[in-house]
């Protein structure tokens, strides 16, 4: 099973805002994204991180992943626990379920954000860069 850790970030909020992923299989880190976005607040930046991951596993046909991200909010909204009452969340939402329905086993779960620290390290990585 892929365990994927995802983060956004914006500085202001909104503001220059990175996802960062990291993808781990058995403990290893196989591959990661640090981009930037441009501009965008934090639940932006939280959602298109999830979308990235997202889109690796069906890129790389991954059926059976976890997905961990310390955003509440998104882990929340995605598992349809919380409503998308944000106009800007709606778009990114529908995408991400669209993309979570071509994965045959898929959780994705709120983590600490101690436990999140790779996926915060590339986002930051990007947004410095």
């Amino acid at each position: 099973m892929y365990k994927i850790y995802c983060d956004g970030a914006s500085r202001s909020n909104p503001g220059e805002a990175s996802i960062g992923v990291s993808v781990t299989k058995e403990g290893n880190e196989i591959e990661f994204i640090a981009k930037k976005i441009g501009i965008a607040t934090n639940n932006v930046a939280e959602y298109k991180s999830l979308r990235s991951a997202l889109i690796y596993c069906v890129e790389n046909k991954i059926t059976d992943a976890c997905i961990f991200l310390d955003s509440l909010l998104v882990v929340q909204q995605v598992n349809e626990k919380f409503k998308v009452r944000s106009e800007n969340l709606k778009e990114l939402n529908a995408q991400c379920k669209d993309l979570m329905s071509q994965i045959n086993s898929l959780e994705i779960i709120h983590v600490r954000r101690e436990k999140n620290k790779r996926a915060d390290e590339l986002a930051n990585i990007a947004l410095d860069s």
